[in-house]
């Protein structure tokens, strides 16, 4: 069986970290916040009835801290992920180090590396009729536990435009349940990633504080995946296009629009989100709530239903 093994969040402006180790935060590159704290919850395939007790549901904790002085980025983030009866649980520390491109520090290329551990655990229980039409043995729940390591390399030019690429889960290990023989394996392949945008000033509505802009961004994601040593490697790709406004430091909105080359699954993604500053007595710091939905379309996946994600980032320096 292959399915979905890293979340795509919608908001992946705000989870760079977890794609890419080398990634400078858009708190820091925008507003010039060194420090910043996010969570995220994110419900996917929620069907016709949100329903949000079944779905899949990830979670994450991040934090990020900037030392300009030094140069280096120093963070971490915890996440959890659950599937049905499949669920893991993953600690995470990150490094990365700052070569400015020029004396004002203006632009700079990043390289970094996160390594952590992940804990896989699966509640299938080879006697649990709703799996099985008879009990089958050596099936029964467990927890395996992998290191895990993420590099990545990312250019930024202040807040004009940005490119990286990252590969997460680079050791590809596996994950193998069962007593006396594996009765089967997760596989943790290695993923490849890049992504790239800019940031275009522009006042919609013509009376903003001359912070309000457009930004346009992509991603790609490649996955060279197969089920058997028999079988070859089917390449899977995956693309997204977005567009966001943000009006001045009070609010943005968002659409874009991702597809997987090899299928016919697609998605198409809508976002809004509020920032609270002065406004809310912020004394150098800074609130940000975003919302996002992402609704597939294609044959065959329609009843699989939207997606749903929130993030809250708090960013202070």
């Amino acid at each position: 069986m292959q399915a979905q093994l890293l979340t795509p969040y919608t908001l992946y402006r705000d989870q760079w970290g977890i794609i890419n180790p080398a990634s400078i935060s858009n708190n820091y590159t925008l507003d010039e916040y060194t420090f910043s704290l996010s969570a995220t919850n994110r419900h996917q395939w929620l069907g016709d009835g949100f329903n949000y007790d079944y779905s899949p549901n990830t979670q994450v904790l991040n934090f990020e801290g900037i030392f300009e002085y030094s140069k280096i980025l120093v963070g971490g983030h915890v996440i959890q992920d659950r599937t049905g009866d499949l669920s893991n649980l993953g600690f995470y520390g990150r490094f990365a180090y700052m070569v400015p491109l020029d004396r004002f520090s203006k632009q700079a290329i990043s390289i970094g590396v996160a390594a952590g551990v992940l804990q896989n655990r699966s509640m299938i229980d080879g006697a649990d009729s709703e799996y099985f039409d008879s009990p089958e043995e050596g099936i029964f729940p467990g927890s395996v536990i992998k290191p895990d390591v993420s590099v990545g390399i990312y250019y930024y030019n202040e807040d004009i435009w940005y490119a990286g690429v990252s590969i997460p889960q680079l050791l590809s290990l596996n994950s193998e349940f069962g007593e006396d023989q594996i009765a089967y394996s997760l596989k943790q392949p290695r993923h490849y990633y890049a992504v790239a945008g800019g940031y275009i000033p522009f006042d919609f509505f013509g009376f903003g504080d001359g912070s309000s802009f457009l930004e346009i961004s992509g991603w790609g994601r490649y996955l060279p995946v197969r089920q058997s040593k028999a079988d070859s490697f089917a390449h899977l790709f995956r693309i997204d296009g977005n567009v966001r406004y943000q009006h001045s430091q009070i609010a943005w909105v968002g659409l874009g629009i991702g597809s997987d080359l090899a299928t016919d699954f697609s998605t198409i993604h809508t976002e809004f989100g509020f920032i609270g500053g002065e406004q809310l007595n912020l004394a150098k710091a800074q609130l940000k709530i975003g919302l996002a939905m992402d609704f597939a379309f294609g044959d065959g996946v329609r009843r699989l239903g939207p997606s749903a994600e929130i993030n809250v980032i708090y960013a202070w320096y």
